[in-house]
């Protein structure tokens, strides 16, 4: 297995990362990005590889960070997912070319997010997908997830969604948002004029649209081998979903549903960073030092979703803070790194100040967790209902870490990425506690599956 030495190991190439990758290198690091795309960029800049013109001025700004990055000497292993880091920060990743090894002097996580989901009837049908799929399906070629899109959840996102559905000629026919706009939202754009513009752009995209819903949630997705219709139902001042005036929107092939986004944390958490909850940073995230993007644990860093749900100017922005401090703390000193540091932090702050606004005030409304039926599959890798999680939580077990070990929820392909979220606030409101008391699922490895032959390989090495 081909062995890599590097200094500084970044681990994403969305904003976060590139920005890192780009700060350290201009200190004189060495650097390598581990990125699981076929090209850098992430969700955000995310580039078609098929080299189709760009649909937006974010996958230009994308091309010109990764060609400036290139041109700096950052080495980039694209294509590559990481299945296990080990606590000597030892990378062990399996690429295009087979499996390798990094070994850095330090890491920065900049691992992104996933799409939050909450389990529904009916949301395991052909045709369901996320907001995020959607999206990246629309980038990476012009795809739309079907001709009749329905877009539901909430927060502004799903927009950005629509958006870049219209552009491809594929405009969603409902747009179906939990939150009613109100004073308070208002207020908050109003503190902030540089957003205005954006929002404008946004807001004309959704009066577009035909059938537009605010303050009703998906509750069903109807059809048999595929998603035909949603019922839908409005939400009470109170939170409590009022089913009995519920509709149905027929005539539909995809439905796209989401509740915002949730940090990727099993890196971190592999390593045993410390982690905080917030429901406005999407639930659990790596805890740093704002200023430096240091973790609690020594030689790793994190940057941009991972360390609370942002958005790509905050994630920019802590990306450079940690790799200036990274490779800093290497005693690679660029020029005049405390005023590059105190630029990134003055932006820095308002940004996230904006974002977790946001966030609180789209915060998904609880009884969501109620929607889950006892036959709704909540695990779709190991087939586990709300039945048997409810049954071992009635049995004694605790919190999601023991619904894990007794029902097998979260051990499948996807280690919780999809399910855990909506099996935290299902068992939290099984058992009349919160969610940040139901925990999350600790990372085993490998984080990623991998051929047994990547594991046997993992003991043969070969400088590179």
């Amino acid at each position: 297995m081909k062995v890599f030495k590097t200094d500084i190991a970044i681990i994403g190439g969305g904003p976060a990362g590139l920005s890192a990758a780009l700060a350290a290198a201009k200190a004189g690091a060495r650097v390598d990005i581990i990125d699981a795309g076929f090209l850098p960029g992430g969700q955000y800049w995310m580039q078609d590889p098929t080299g189709a013109p760009p649909l937006s001025d974010q996958v230009s700004e994308g091309r010109d960070a990764i060609a400036t990055i290139r041109a700096a000497g950052v080495t980039i292993h694209s294509g590559a997912e990481v299945w296990t880091v080990f606590p000597d920060l030892k990378i062990g990743a399996n690429g295009p070319d087979g499996p390798f090894e990094i070994v850095p002097r330090a890491i920065i996580v900049a691992s992104g997010a996933h799409d939050r989901v909450m389990p529904f009837p009916g949301w395991t049908l052909p045709g369901v997908m996320t907001p995020g799929a959607g999206q990246r399906l629309a980038k990476l070629g012009g795809m739309s997830a079907g001709d009749r899109v329905v877009l539901a959840g909430s927060g502004p996102f799903l927009l950005a969604v629509a958006e870049t559905l219209a552009k491809i000629g594929k405009p969603p026919i409902a747009l179906i948002e939990a939150k009613r706009t109100n004073a308070g939202i208002l207020a908050h754009m109003a503190r902030h004029p540089a957003r205005w513009r954006e929002a404008a752009r946004l807001l004309a995209t959704a009066r577009a649209i035909p059938d537009r819903r605010a303050g009703w949630i998906v509750t069903e997705a109807l059809g048999t081998e595929r998603v035909t219709a949603v019922r839908i139902a409005p939400i009470a001042t109170n939170g409590v979903i009022a089913h009995d005036d519920a509709e149905v929107i027929a005539g539909i092939d995809a439905l796209l549903v989401g509740w915002g986004f949730r940090p990727m944390i099993e890196v971190t958490a592999l390593l045993r960073c410390r982690h905080e909850y917030d429901r406005a940073q999407g639930g659990w995230f790596c805890a740093t030092d704002p200023k430096s993007g240091r973790t609690s644990v020594e030689h790793v860093y994190a940057a941009g979703e991972v360390t609370g749900i942002a958005g790509s100017v905050p994630a920019r922005l802590s990306g450079r803070l940690a790799g200036l401090a990274a490779a800093a703390d290497l005693g690679f000193i660029g020029s005049d790194p405390a005023a590059a540091q105190a630029e990134a932090v003055a932006k820095l702050m308002p940004a996230r100040r904006f974002a977790y606004g946001l966030g609180r005030l789209y915060a998904p409304p609880e009884s969501l967790a109620d929607l889950a039926q006892d036959d709704t599959v909540l695990c779709r890798c190991e087939e586990v209902t709300k039945r048997d999680v409810a049954a071992a939580l009635d049995a004694g077990t605790q919190a999601v870490s023991g619904a894990k070990m007794w029902t097998r929820a979260g051990m499948g392909r996807c280690q919780g990425r999809v399910c855990g979220w909506g099996i935290a606030e299902i068992a939290a409101r099984i058992t009349s506690t919160t969610p940040e008391a139901a925990g999350f699922n600790a990372p085993r490895i490998p984080l990623r599956p991998v051929p047994l032959s990547v594991v046997l390989e993992a003991t043969r090495e070969v400088e590179a």
